[in-house]
Parts: C-alpha cells; sequence; structure tokens
C-alpha cells in the first residue's frame, strides 16, 4: 500500500500497488502549489527588500543633500562674513590714507617759509615799508647785531614792537607792509639814515 512524503503527501508507491492517473494528477497539482506559493514568497521579499533599499537610498541620497546644502550654506556665510570684513578693513585703510594725505596736505599748506630781506633807513619819521607778503612774524636787526633800545624786536600782527603801554610803536606789522620808526621823543632807532636793517619773516 502507498505512503506518502512528508511534505508534500506525495504518493510513494510500493511494488505491489497500482499506478493511479489520478494519484499523479493529485501529486502534480501539489507540486504547481508548492512551487507558485514559494515563487509568490520570494517575489514578495524580494520586492520588500528592493522597497526598503530604495528607502534607505532616498533617505541616503535627502542626508546627503541636506548636509551639502549645510556645507554650502555654510561656506556661503564665511565668504560673506569674510568679504564684508575685507570691505570693512578696505574702507578702514582708505579712510586713514585720506585722513593722512589730508594732514600731509593741512600741513603742507600751513609750511612757514623763512624770508630774509633787508633795508636801508632813511631817517623818516614814520615809513612804510611794503613786504609784498603779510608775515606772520617780523625779526629786525640793525646791522650792528643790537636789537636793543628799539633799534628792532620781534612783532606778530597783533603784538608790536612798543614801549610806554603802547603809546610809543617802534615796529609793527600792517598787513603785507611794516611800519618803521625814528624818533628822539619815542625812541624809536628802526629807520636810522644809514643804517642797514636786517630782518627775518615768517610767510
Amino acid at each position: 500500500m502507498a505512503s506518502y512524503t512528508q511534505h508534500y503527501q506525495l504518493h510513494q508507491w510500493e511494488p505491489s500497488d497500482d499506478f493511479l492517473r489520478t494519484d499523479f494528477n493529485d501529486d502534480f497539482k501539489k507540486i504547481d502549489t508548492a512551487i507558485h506559493d514559494t515563487e509568490d514568497e520570494l517575489r514578495t521579499d524580494f520586492n520588500g527588500e528592493v522597497s526598503r533599499l530604495d528607502t534607505a537610498l532616498s533617505k541616503a541620497q535627502q542626508t546627503l543633500q541636506n548636509n551639502l546644502n549645510t556645507q554650502v550654506t555654510r561656506l556661503d556665510t564665511a565668504l560673506s562674513t569674510a568679504q564684508q570684513t575685507l570691505r570693512s578693513e578696505f574702507n578702514s585703510s582708505i579712510q586713514k590714507v585720506n585722513t593722512t594725505l589730508a594732514s600731509v596736505q593741512a600741513l603742507a599748506e600751513s609750511r612757514t617759509n623763512i624770508v630774509f630781506g633787508t633795508y636801508l633807513g632813511d631817517h623818516a619819521e614814520r615809513r612804510i615799508i611794503d613786504l609784498g607778503f603779510a608775515p606772520k612774524w617780523f625779526l629786525l636787526y640793525p646791522e650792528t647785531g643790537d636789537a636793543g633800545n628799539f633799534y628792532g624786536g620781534l612783532a606778530t600782527p597783533n603784538y608790536p614792537v612798543q614801549s610806554g603801554s603802547g603809546s610809543r610803536v617802534h615796529l609793527k606789522i600792517i598787513g603785507s607792509s611794516i611800519q618803521v620808526s625814528l624818533s628822539d621823543e619815542t625812541l624809536s632807532k628802526t629807520n636810522e639814515m644809514g643804517m642797514v636793517y636786517y630782518y627775518l619773516a615768517a610767510v
């Protein structure tokens, strides 16, 4: 009498058993069903693995994209900051250069030139001598070298050489000219006859 296999219950005939077509058909049907079910399971498992792999790849791609975007944003921020810093430093340097140039220009414009000259006394009681420039200060000495006794001295536009509480003016700057005088009464001696007077003036 025929026995059956353990897993799919297929016929196992003995030598004395009769072969029936229906037995073969039943066995082939079982085999077909088993193969089909196995194929479905494998297909399902494969599709599941493919789906999981696709999901994992999509997540990995999104993560890489996010990381790349983050790095690009950081780089853009760093470049923008560096550009702003360089622009600020450049503007600051330009401002310092301009300030320095302005200072140099102002110094050059305010530079004092010293002019040396002479004049010959003519014994006039009051004499105006045109210098051709407005001096910032005027230093006068006679050829004898004695600036005392009202032969000379240092005068500025607001401070003439004078005595007697300002009543006796010996040397005075008037615009682009100087006023000298000769007087026994005031003792002025900045215009004695034939005396050569030397002066230094700041322009």
